[in-house]
Formats: C-alpha cells, sequence, structure tokens
C-alpha cells in the first residue's frame, strides 16, 4: 500500500493575478484637484469631498456645469475660476480631469506626472495612473467594485446585486466596531479569544436588521469580559468537502473554513475547496480517514488533540459525507472523552454531487481525485 507522509503547507495560499490593485486611500484633509466644471467632474469631485478632501477645481465660469454649482453653494468645493496649468498640483495628492481632448488628456497627465501626483482623466483609460469601481457605501464598511474598464454594466450589475446582501443597518454595527476596537485589543490577547469576539460580533451583526443600540452594546462589553475569565480552550470541526466542487459546500462548511487556525485534509480534497480557507490558516495532508494504516486512525487522533488543546481551531476536512463515515464517528467519540468540544458538518455524498451537477455521463469519464492520484504515481 502507498504511503502518505504528512506535509505541511507554510505558504497561506497563491494570490491569482490582478489586473489592479485595489486600495482605499485616507483623503482626509489632503488637497485634491479638479479640471473642468462638467457633470461627470462634480461627480468626481463630490466623491472626494465624501471623504474628506479639500476639492479645488480649475474652471472657467462658462464652463461650470449645474451640478459643480451646487457643490459651490453647499461648500464641498472650491472653485478657482481659471483654467487648469502645471502649478496648480503643488501640495495636491490627487488629480482628476476631464478633458475634451487627447492632446488636453496627454498634457494633464504628464504635468501630474512631473508633480508626482495621482492623475485620472475621466473616460480616458490611457491617460489614468488610477481607476475608480462601482461603489457601495456603509461607511466604514465599504465595497469597491472594478472590471478593469471590461464591462462598466457588469460592474454595476453586481453593487445591485451586493447592495441587497447588505442591510442598511450594517453601517451602526461597523461603527460599533471601531469604537469597540480598542477595549477588545486591550482586554483580549490576539488568539482564539480575541477572534471568538469577533465571530460572535458577526453573528449577532447579520442577525438583525436594526442598527445596534445600546443594550447591544452593552452586551457586547459583556461578552469580552466573559471571554477574559475564560481558559483558553480549543475546538475540532471535521467537515464534509463533498465530491470536490466548492460549489456544493453548504455555507456553514465555507464559514468554518474561514475562521480556522488549522485545517487537516485528506487527499480526496480539491484544490478549489481549499481554496476558500482562511488565508492565514496552516493546511497540513493527512491523508484519508478510512485509509486502512495501523496506526494511522490513533496518531489522527493524537495529532488533532493535540493541536486543539494549544487553543487552536482545528478543521479536519474530509472528501465526501463525513456524517456517512463510521471512522469518523468513532473519532468524534474519543475526541469528546479527551474532553474536546467537536463539530461535524455533513457534506454532500459523491452520488448527489452527480445529481446535483446533471453531467453523470461526463463524471464518469473522469476519475476521481484518488484514482488520478493512483495513476499519476504509476507512471
Amino acid at each position: 500500500m502507498r504511503k502518505r507522509s504528512s506535509q505541511q503547507n507554510e505558504d497561506p495560499g497563491r494570490i491569482e493575478p490582478l489586473a489592479k490593485l485595489p486600495v482605499f486611500w485616507n483623503l482626509t484633509d489632503k488637497r485634491a484637484v479638479i479640471a473642468g466644471g462638467s457633470d461627470a467632474a462634480a461627480w468626481k469631485a463630490e466623491l472626494l469631498a465624501a471623504c474628506g478632501a479639500h476639492v479645488d477645481v480649475y474652471a472657467e465660469a462658462e464652463g461650470i456645469g449645474a451640478a459643480m454649482q451646487d457643490l459651490v453653494k453647499g461648500k464641498k468645493v472650491v472653485v478657482q475660476n481659471r483654467p487648469w496649468h502645471t502649478g496648480v498640483f503643488h501640495g495636491a495628492v490627487m488629480a482628476i480631469a476631464d478633458c475634451e481632448s487627447d492632446d488636453e488628456a496627454r498634457a494633464f497627465s504628464c504635468a501630474a506626472r512631473a508633480a508626482g501626483v495621482a492623475f485620472n482623466v475621466i473616460d480616458r483609460p490611457a491617460y489614468c495612473q488610477f481607476q475608480f469601481g462601482s461603489i457601495v457605501n456603509r461607511s466604514p464598511v465599504i465595497l469597491s467594485i472594478s472590471t478593469d474598464g471590461a464591462a462598466p454594466i457588469l460592474a454595476q450589475a453586481i453593487r445591485r446585486r451586493v447592495e441587497t446582501l447588505l442591510p442598511p443597518s450594517l453601517k451602526g454595527w461597523a461603527a460599533t466596531a471601531q469604537a469597540l476596537r480598542t477595549t477588545v485589543n486591550s482586554q483580549l490577547e490576539p488568539g482564539p479569544k480575541r477572534r471568538a469576539f469577533w465571530e460572535r460580533f458577526v453573528d449577532r451583526c447579520f442577525s438583525s436588521t436594526k442598527p445596534p443600540s445600546e443594550l447591544d452594546r452593552q452586551e457586547l462589553v459583556s461578552d469580552v469580559e466573559r471571554l477574559c475569565s475564560l481558559p483558553i480552550t480549543g475546538s475540532v470541526t471535521i467537515v464534509g468537502a463533498g465530491p470536490g466542487d466548492a460549489e456544493l459546500l453548504t455555507l456553514k462548511a465555507v464559514r468554518c473554513l474561514q475562521s480556522a487556525d488549522l485545517i487537516l485534509f485528506d487527499d480526496g480534497v480539491s484544490s478549489d475547496v481549499l481554496e476558500l480557507a482562511r488565508r492565514e490558516a496552516k493546511r497540513m495532508l493527512v491523508g484519508a480517514v478510512e485509509e486502512d494504516e495501523p496506526g494511522r486512525d490513533m496518531n489522527l487522533r493524537q495529532l488533532v488533540t493535540g493541536l486543539a488543546r494549544t487553543g487552536k481551531r482545528v478543521v479536519l476536512l474530509k472528501a465526501g459525507d463525513a456524517a456517512a463515515s463510521e471512522a469518523v464517528a468513532s473519532m468524534i467519540t474519543e475526541l469528546q472523552m479527551a474532553g474536546l468540544q467537536v463539530d461535524l458538518i455533513p457534506g454532500i455524498s459523491e452520488s448527489a454531487g452527480i445529481s446535483a451537477r446533471g453531467h453523470a455521463p461526463a463524471y464518469a469519464e473522469a476519475a476521481p481525485p484518488r484514482a488520478r492520484n493512483a495513476r499519476a504515481q504509476a507512471r
């Protein structure tokens, strides 16, 4: 029988190529320059002002549109009543222009670059150092969506969908988290207790459609105090990874993977499933739970027990439906007898996965992961 040695992946996971780097920029009390008084320029000016920037608009009076005039009346921007020139960039951190021609766009971008100021020319990506995304605003929770200019309508559609998933009350909960962070950090050391607090916070946040009340805040403070007095304990969760399709995981399984400290997985678990894990989680290949290798089950239980007793959140990720495995049932009993908290999250069996996908013939032609591995070893 082929033996497998446990392998630990110290790399928390590679990042797939990104078209652009998403960055959230603090503009509070920073100077920003807008060239042009059009409605498009006004939208960018209002956006920068909402971020706390001091916005100077360079445009002649006849070029100031109604939208920009409203911003002036609201004292959100200051209009300098003259065209932009190379001296306007001094002291600015960002410059945006609505240019009528490529020649003007080229001149603006060159002048901004020479001054060391980040620049964007509206609707002219060839002259942009950065781009704006489609924004979902639940500040301090902010989401920005970009398609790198490939399909702006798609970005807007994604934003509308995300808007329906994030209740307006999220804004208040995020502000409460911001207010509590100093208290939490001063009383709870980094690690299991602090993570436990924030996970309870998230549960409370998404179980409510209302902004947090004073009672909610008091209960959160009480959670901190309770966690301070509790001993450090780890946990073990056995998760059914299903037939390998990450889309067939339950929401509970995904959430568990994203809160794990250590993930032990057998060789039937697909890389797509592992990609859903928390990036900082350590990963270790431990073979299949049912593998008939002398002492393997005992060694695995000892490994899991030792890791959990250090206060770690350990996830044992098993291909298929963990709830249908007698070996898993036996392991749960023994771990509980060792005094550990153990949870089981069932998965979808391979046969159910075939039905869900509706591609039984195609699946029959492809070998399951373990069979492919065996063939690769034979070659």
